[in-house]
């Protein structure tokens, strides 16, 4: 069996309603967006991988992979989107799933876990109330210096059942005397379940002394790998991991008797994927996140539906998905989400209000609402950078100010502005 073609469709998939505009406006394009590849084979087999964004350099694909077999890449390190269309062509020419092709299965059903990007408190209510609606138990996301986490966190409590759960994320970039008190009050939440890269990664006596004081665990993600052998973290995440490197993360964690999650964005053909690398990683069992649930349609005749904060890894051959070509016809070339003109208003109790532009295409761009210093520049006042300063950020048009909002854009063309609030 030899790769004798790829095709790269580029798609744009909608989202789901209830915050498109929101996803559009914080992270752009590159998400909404991706690239599936069909592989085909001298004996009439086709392999399905995905990835986001606008996709890879074709020609480079077709050069590297072209007259090789799949089996060639197995346990590849590079290359997640390509691993997945192996493994799929791999399976179906033997005729099993695909999990058989990494190792003994230890789970039927992998838990999963909804993800979204920080916004206003009420908002993020809206979130939680969302992803419960669509079976799951758990939601993570990136929490912002733009907003305060407490009054997230408050709002997000009412909005939840007694299972339900939030995974922080804090992106690895604090300390221990900024997070501290943060986590302090997050742990008076029955909703808060788990805390990921809370500080820099290298700070190890951070981690142990937050991790001797705080009874919920503490991930890593942006920790070195001795971070597992030397125990300063709770449990450890692979993000977008190719394959070889899975099963790397996948046999330290299982040396160590450590659990670990993986997080990788996309549709079906990822979640599938995903499933069967799960099924056989025994210490995988961290709710794991691909965002499968982001958008309101797909290009595979299959569904995947959450049952319970888990869904069920397919039964193959391959990953066990179809490919709809009407599906595949109906996304190509369409037009992500209109952002329309917007601003951004930060508001600081007791400080000033301010307006700033947000444009997340540019290369880079696309987290910049994380963070004050790649937001504005520090260049608005306020109290030092932290997850939980009492301020409150939302994506600001003429339809919330009819009468104002020219006038602002206009203003903020050169950077920022902000003015009291009396």
């Amino acid at each position: 069996m030899r790769i004798t073609e790829i095709e790269v469709h580029l798609i744009c998939p909608p989202y789901c309603d209830f915050n498109a505009l929101q996803l559009a406006r914080y992270h752009g394009a590159w998400i909404q967006r991706r690239a599936i590849y069909v592989v085909h084979t001298d004996d009439g087999l086709e392999g399905l991988g995905e990835s986001i964004g606008h996709g890879p350099d074709a020609d480079a694909l077709r050069e590297k992979y072209i007259g090789t077999s799949p089996f060639d890449w197995l346990n590849a390190e590079a290359n997640l989107a390509m691993n997945m269309a192996c493994y799929d062509l791999m399976g179906k020419k033997l005729g099993l799933p695909a999990w058989k092709l990494i190792g003994p299965q230890h789970r039927a059903w992998i838990p999963v876990a909804a993800w979204t990007v920080a916004q206003e408190p009420q908002a993020m209510a809206e979130e939680v109330r969302q992803a419960a609606a669509k079976g799951y138990h758990w939601i993570k996301y990136h929490v912002d210096e733009m907003q305060d986490v407490i009054a997230q966190t408050e709002a997000m409590q009412q909005a939840a059942a007694p299972h339900f759960k939030v995974h922080y994320d804090f992106n690895a970039n604090s300390n221990y005397y900024t997070m501290r008190p943060i986590l302090d009050e997050l742990l008076k939440f029955p909703v808060a379940g788990r805390f990921e890269d809370v500080v820099l990664g290298t700070d190890e006596d951070a981690y142990r002394m937050l991790r001797e004081q705080c009874p919920l665990p503490i991930i890593g993600h942006h920790v070195p790998p001795e971070a597992m052998s030397k125990r300063y973290v709770d449990g450890t995440m692979a993000g977008h991991a190719p394959i070889g490197n899975a099963v790397k993360d996948a046999a330290v964690a299982e040396r160590m008797n450590m659990p670990l999650m993986y997080q990788q964005t996309g549709g079906t053909i990822n979640q599938a994927f995903l499933a069967h690398e799960v099924a056989v990683f025994k210490m995988a069992t961290i709710d794991h996140v691909n965002g499968c649930h982001l958008w309101s349609d797909d290009v595979v005749k299959e569904k995947m539906p959450v049952v319970d904060g888990s869904v069920a890894v397919p039964n193959g051959p391959g990953l066990g998905v179809e490919l709809d070509r009407e599906k595949l016809a109906q996304w190509t070339d369409t037009s992500p989400v209109d952002k329309g003109r917007f601003l951004i208003r930060i508001r600081s109790a007791g400080g000033p209000t301010a307006y700033v532009r947000h444009d997340p295409e540019p290369a880079g761009s696309a987290d910049n609402l994380r963070y004050h210093e790649r937001l504005h520049g520090q260049s608005i006042p306020g109290r030092p950078a932290s997850y939980a300063n009492p301020l409150t950020s939302e994506f600001w048009d003429a339809k919330k100010d009819p009468e104002h909002f020219e006038d602002l854009w206009q203003a903020t063309a050169d950077g920022p502005i902000w003015k009291e609030e009396r």
